[in-house]
């Protein structure tokens, strides 16, 4: 495994630089290496090397980490999980054990079958040497996707997928102007909220050790005091934690003008945009990307304009094509594709799903879109948000953005159904502690909804979010359904 090469030899070379610091405390390269080695010795007596798949029910991330690297050094291919049932997406698959830690409490395992139940703790990371990494072959990851259609699927990353990415982090800066760039090329990266059962939460580590950069974890109170840790020059977080961040729940955040903001897996408010420069740093972007594919788009935000219009990354190809798969020009909109160059052909045991999003070399996501002409994407949705209006099928993504800059609130939720009278009815569901006044809402529907034969809206002080903190709509309607 190239990481694990590359992180012993930047732990010879600068055994006391950090490589992770988990709620606050410092691990430096020496000591990652030693953890990894130790862990790996002590599941080599528990476990057999070689094919199979170790699932890996860790909240805690720097336990996580050890074990992760530990495993897949022993030939094992392994899996995140966030919850005990995520079990259940890894059904019929050579399942050898599943890993938890000791500290952690007791979780549901009856999902894992006669698989065995491997407790780790610090005392297995006590006793690493400073060994060289094994030549054997070293087994992959498993990718699970956010779930956003009811259940998740399985991807695949193995080392050599790993190896031939062309859009790391350095790559894509490279060619980006208005980014704030990186000195020495390493960086230190606060991860916000993404664990390792997130693509964001294990791919960025990866490949910034690989490269002798450090990585900021942090899970416990205080999550504002991770922004002051000495050398950070990246901050990655969704809306909701980004929002959260900012209210003050976290603890007061300072202003770095040296900090880069990027912000992902959620629509990026103009609101949120504006209090982001005003408390927290000047630099403020945007990146685009699956569990699939990568990052696709990553873009300085400058204007409101920008919130809208994602830059395409010059060395990825992705296209906006019709039903029949055929490239639409500028000012369409149609589904968006892209071109698969990182060995991802398509999801483990799941053909059904992989001739619905994989098609000739492509990955198609399940979003709409437009370009501009100018190297510029603009989203409207995913084919399953689609409203419809009078039999046609328009996405509910440019309405929801719309309804929440009027009514200044973060999540919006638009879903049409069929009415008594056979009519569509759309439901628009609010994020908001307090309902609105009946006057305000009759103008936004004035200004932004017509068409409907009726408009219904909701109040929810929280709508329900996948870890990506994107909105679960199927589970927004039962709830809905359920009054």
């Amino acid at each position: 495994m190239k990481v694990l090469h590359q992180l012993r030899e930047t732990a010879m070379e600068q055994p006391d630089a950090p490589a992770l610091v988990h709620n606050l405390e410092p691990l430096s390269y020496r000591e990652f290496h030693l953890a990894i080695s130790g862990m790996r010795r002590s599941l080599a007596a528990r476990i057999a090397p070689g094919r199979g798949i170790a699932a890996m029910l860790i909240h805690d991330i720097k336990t996580g980490w050890i074990a992760d690297l530990a495993l897949r050094s022993l030939g094992l291919d392994t899996v995140a999980l966030q919850n005990a049932s995520d079990l259940a997406a890894l059904d019929g698959m050579e399942l050898k054990a599943v890993i938890t830690a000791g500290a952690e409490g007791d979780h549901d395992l009856t999902l894992a079958g006669a698989t065995r139940d491997i407790v780790v703790g610090p005392d297995d990371w006590a006793d690493g040497a400073f060994d060289p990494v094994p030549d054997t072959a070293s087994g992959g990851h498993i990718l699970l996707t956010s779930a956003t259609t009811g259940r998740p699927k399985l991807i695949m990353i193995d080392t050599q997928a790993e190896q031939a990415d062309r859009h790391s982090p350095a790559q894509l800066y490279a060619s980006i102007p208005g980014l704030l760039p990186v000195e020495d090329g390493r960086g230190v990266a606060n991860l916000l909220g993404f664990g390792l059962w997130t693509a964001i939460g294990y791919s960025p580590p990866i490949r910034t050790w690989g490269r002798g950069g450090a990585i900021i974890t942090h899970q416990g109170p205080d999550a504002a005091r991770s922004l002051d840790v000495p050398g950070i020059t990246h901050l990655v977080a969704i809306p909701a934690y980004l929002a959260w961040l900012l209210s003050g729940q976290a603890g007061a955040v300072r202003y770095n003008e040296r900090l880069q903001l990027l912000v992902g897996g959620g629509a990026l408010s103009a609101a949120l945009f504006a209090r982001a420069k005003e408390q927290l740093t000047p630099h403020v972007a945007t990146l685009l990307g699956s569990s699939e594919t990568g990052i696709w788009a990553l873009t300085p935000i400058a204007t409101d304009e920008d919130l809208r219009w994602h830059r395409i990354h010059p060395d990825r190809v992705l296209e906006v094509v019709d039903d029949d798969h055929r490239p639409l020009p500028p000012g369409q909109l149609g589904r968006i594709r892209l071109r698969q160059d990182n060995g991802v052909t398509g999801y483990l045991n799941d053909p059904v799903a992989t001739a619905e999003f994989f098609f000739d070399d492509c990955f198609y996501p399940g979003d709409l879109g437009v370009l501009d002409g100018r190297g510029r994407l603009a989203l409207s949705g995913r084919i399953t948000d689609l409203l419809n209006w009078q039999g046609h099928k328009i996405p509910a993504a440019p309405l929801e953005e719309a309804l929440q800059r009027a009514l200044g609130l973060e999540g919006v939720c638009a879903l049409s159904e069929v009415g008594p009278g056979a009519g569509e009815e759309l439901h628009v569901v609010l994020e908001t502690s307090a309902p609105l006044d009946q006057a305000t809402l009759r103008e936004a529907a004035r200004a932004h909804i017509a068409g409907f034969t009726g408009v219904q809206f909701h109040f929810m002080p929280i709508l329900p979010r996948n870890h990506m903190g994107k909105i679960e709509r199927l589970k927004l309607k039962r709830q809905l359904a359920g009054g």
